[in-house]
C-alpha cells in the first residue's frame, strides 16, 4: 500500500459500454480506471465529502509528480 492512500472499497462501479450495434456491462472495483481512463468511483463513496477530498488530493499529489518528472527529463511515471 502507498503511503497517504487509503483503499477503496469493495463496491462494483457498473458501465454500459458501446459493443458493435448494442451495449455490454462493465464492471470495475470502486477505486479502479473505467472504460474512458478516469477513476470508477462508487455512489457511496462519491457522496462522501471527505472520501472526494482524499481522491481529490492524491490525484493533484500524482499530477505534481508527473510534472516534477517531465521538468527533469524522466516524462511520465
Amino acid at each position: 500500500m502507498v503511503l497517504g492512500v487509503k483503499q477503496m472499497c469493495d463496491n462494483k462501479v457498473i458501465f454500459h459500454v458501446p459493443h458493435k450495434y448494442d451495449y455490454r456491462k462493465v464492471e470495475r472495483k470502486c477505486g479502479e480506471t473505467g472504460p474512458w481512463g478516469n477513476r470508477a468511483i462508487c455512489d457511496k463513496c462519491a457522496s462522501d465529502p471527505a472520501e472526494m477530498q482524499n481522491i481529490r488530493q492524491h490525484e493533484e499529489n500524482m499530477a505534481a509528480d508527473n510534472a516534477w518528472l517531465k521538468s527533469a527529463g524522466w516524462g511520465e511515471m
